[in-house]
């Protein structure tokens, strides 16, 4: 974790309440007290539907120099969602309350702690580094919080109390960056109107839309097996293997260990051969990890089989994240600002669809199904990414010949 600014730990946020507290305790309670898989398929449809304020966000912060402020809101709003959470009974209308709250502080931390990282990066080295802190202190709150769940759960701490760690370890990344807060950001208009012009200008000469199209198609379908398995992960196990939730936790601690250490051979080897070697295998790992519990579903495997498959995901969902935002940037035939808004669109449709679908699965033909509607969404994001490699190729040839 060279480079580290406390700071940084804002993204720890994510780790805590996007990670570990929708997959351990937002999940689970909304089945325990309302019993409704259609339910929880909303709330998580509301919190990937958030994405769609990414564009809004990011404007706003720029165009009234609030980032600073932003991201202390985006903390605070994590906090109030889980104490929401905390004193809300059967009632629709406050589980979706939490989901929209969730979201927006998600995707607020999402849009502005890169920012930060990329506007006070001297070089592309300071930036790499400072972008790998950021993503390693988010899993640094997985290992924390996942450690602390499985303890409560081992001395057999409700869920409803489990809440509190969470707000306690939000409120304390909260005055961490009120302390220590990231570098201002001063909005120069027209260099961003001129960058992003000359940026559109060169990547429309060299490239059409087809392959940037098929990318996004790719993203949208590979978070349904992403979104699904590692949000509802945890979930899915303890009902379709009977594996206790603490188990589920202290694997994602541990998991969150290793994906600190992988996310720097991934950054090598993307230094060594380009982002989409790095991206291909994380889809080839969603294959595998989707076909295994897709196989296991139903069948007597020992608890750590399952266990180990959430592992392996968090390791290709570490790499998948760092790596998107790259070849977006040389696919995409729009300004930088636009493609990643474009893309964050389509991770929170992806996400949000695919819960939707989930929730109702659950309802219609029970747990085990999401396997099925998981293996069927990495299949259709493979398809398309052999589109999007025949398409690279087509065009690189054209390039050539031209």
């Amino acid at each position: 974790m060279n480079g580290i600014r406390l700071w940084h730990f804002a993204q720890a946020s994510l780790g805590i309440v996007q990670w570990v507290g929708i997959a351990i305790l937002l999940n689970p309670i909304i089945i325990e007290r309302t019993s409704s898989g259609a339910l929880l398929g909303q709330v998580m449809a509301l919190i990937g539907g958030a994405g769609l304020l990414a564009p809004l966000i990011g404007g706003m912060a720029d165009r009234y120099c609030c980032h600073r402020l932003l991201q202390r809101m985006a903390l605070f709003i994590h906090f109030i969602a889980l104490l929401i959470l905390y004193f809300a009974e059967t009632t629709a209308a406050i589980y979706w309350t939490v989901g929209i709250l969730i979201g927006i502080g998600s995707v607020a931390l999402l849009v502005l702690n890169p920012t930060f990282v990329i506007a006070s990066s001297k070089n592309q080295n300071d930036e790499g580094r400072g972008l790998a802190s950021l993503y390693q202190c988010q899993f640094f709150g997985v290992v924390v919080t996942g450690l602390l769940i499985s303890i409560a759960d081992f001395y057999h701490v409700p869920s409803d109390d489990q809440l509190l760690i969470l707000m306690s370890l939000v409120i304390i990344v909260l005055c961490l960056v009120s302390v220590c807060p990231p570098p201002s950001i001063e909005t120069d208009k027209s260099y961003f109107e001129g960058a992003e012009k000359k940026s559109a200008n060169e990547t429309t000469s060299q490239q059409g839309a087809a392959p940037w199209f098929l990318f996004l198609l790719a993203v949208f379908f590979s978070m349904f097996l992403s979104s699904n398995l590692m949000e509802l992960g945890p979930l899915l196990i303890k009902e379709v293997y009977q594996v206790n939730v603490g188990n589920s936790a202290l694997g994602m601690a541990i998991s969150a260990i290793i994906s600190i250490f992988m996310l720097e051979s991934a950054g090598r080897w993307m230094q060594r051969s380009g982002p989409f070697k790095v991206w291909y295998a994380a889809q080839v790992i969603y294959l595998i990890v989707g076909t295994l519990f897709w196989l296991t579903a139903g069948n007597d495997v020992q608890a750590l089989v399952p266990i180990a498959l959430l592992v392996l995901l968090m390791q290709a969902m570490s790499w998948n994240d760092m790596i998107i935002p790259s070849i977006a940037g040389r696919l995409s035939p729009n300004s930088p600002a636009l493609t990643q808004g474009l893309l964050m669109l389509c991770m929170a449709g992806g996400f949000g669809v695919g819960a939707m679908l989930a929730g109702l699965s659950i309802d219609k033909f029970g747990y085990a199904s999401v396997f099925t509607l998981s293996l069927i969404g990495i299949i259709i994001a493979l398809l398309c990414i052999g589109l999007l490699t025949l398409s690279t190729q087509k065009n690189r040839r054209t390039i050539s010949a031209s």
